[in-house]
């Protein structure tokens, strides 16, 4: 899906969200999630040859592939984080958006361990120290 058809699907999801309002709250909220949704799926569909680009790319230039692989892990929270943070500050939950946002953040820098232990790794060998 390219940008056109992103910020088409975009508008009419607003128009059918504002539209169904005046009728029933609940139903305009899970019609804007839905489109929401649709968008997302197709970004991260897209986001496998930009995943096989950047392997191609690291693997002749000697860089270990586990590096691209937790910068996507990284990218992939923050995409799926800040859509739930906005669907929780849409439907007025500001408390849970927080929390969603906070749980984001840790579980990067959870997902980012094996980087920072070859980091510090390379920092000892260049040190003299054990790694």
């Amino acid at each position: 899906m390219n940008i056109l058809s992103i910020c088409a699907v975009a508008i009419l999801t607003s128009v059918l969200a504002l539209t169904l309002r005046r009728h029933n709250a609940e139903i305009s909220f899970i019609a804007a999630i839905a489109g929401c949704a649709l968008i997302l799926v197709s970004v991260l569909i897209n986001m496998t040859s930009l995943y096989e680009t950047l392997r191609d790319i690291l693997s002749s230039a000697q860089i270990k592939v586990e590096y691209i692989t937790v910068l996507l892990k990284a990218l992939g929270i923050c995409f799926l984080t800040e859509f739930a943070c906005d669907m929780c500050i849409d439907a007025g939950q500001r408390a849970l958006a927080g929390n969603v946002s906070l749980a984001g953040r840790l579980l990067i820098v959870v997902s980012a361990v094996p980087l920072y232990k070859d980091v510090l790794n390379t920092v000892l060998s260049l040190t003299g120290g054990t790694g």
